[in-house]
């Protein structure tokens, strides 16, 4: 995979991104952008393989709506949600808490499915890699994402928390900021997790550099 067309997939996924973006405030209806999505949009994938591919947003995405969240085919009521804790990007990285679930996916054998597939992944890890480089490196701000929705369960409280591409699409501010409008508009509380953000930040820079280096 050569550096030029990793980062000619970087652009398209961060376009298509882009051209999705939920309105601001609190959602109206519903909202949602998934690997369905992404996998659809890519130009090598046939038209008419594009609605059934769409219908896999369930296994990996961001749906927000007036009732519910949705991580990753995973859906909360607003109602059972007791709490939503963000997490800086950087430490959320390098927790455990992103899961790289993508190359696993049922999708339909088409020609270049692989390829396909392939360019998807290595463009969102790319992009988070290179979001969480630049905030290492002071050139922006701190990226916090929704990473733990706390809620009621039959017997206990449970936690939602998001995939790889799930991650990605709430790293965009519009996004983040249509979760927390539609939370607070819910009655759920948004609030920083207790982490430490920076700790260990010379040694998550190097974890960046050398999986950026592998992907080239």
């Amino acid at each position: 995979m050569s550096t030029d067309t990793q980062d000619d997939d970087a652009s398209w996924l961060q376009s298509l991104l882009g051209s999705h973006r939920p309105d601001t405030g609190p959602v109206s209806g519903r909202w949602a952008l998934g690997v369905g999505d992404m996998i659809a949009n890519h130009s090598l994938t046939p038209s008419k393989l594009r609605g059934l591919v769409r219908k896999l947003n369930y296994f990996g995405g961001v749906a927000i709506s007036e009732d519910a969240v949705e991580f990753d085919g995973d859906k909360v009521e607003w109602a059972d949600v007791e709490e939503v804790r963000t997490q800086s990007l950087i430490g959320y990285m390098f927790t455990g808490g992103l899961n790289s679930q993508i190359d696993r996916l049922p999708v339909p054998w088409f020609p270049f499915r692989r390829k396909v597939i392939g360019a998807i992944s290595r463009a969102a890890l790319t992009l988070l890699l290179a979001a969480a480089k630049q905030q290492l490196e002071g050139g922006a701000m701190d990226i916090r994402i929704p990473a733990e929705v706390h809620y009621r369960g039959m017997l206990r409280s449970r936690e939602l928390a998001p995939g790889m591409l799930a991650a990605l699409i709430l790293a965009d501010p519009a996004v983040r900021a249509c979760f927390e409008a539609t939370a607070q508009a819910n009655g759920v509380n948004v609030v920083p997790a207790e982490d430490d953000v920076m700790q260990g930040a010379d040694e998550r820079a190097e974890q960046i550099k050398s999986m950026l280096a592998r992907l080239h």
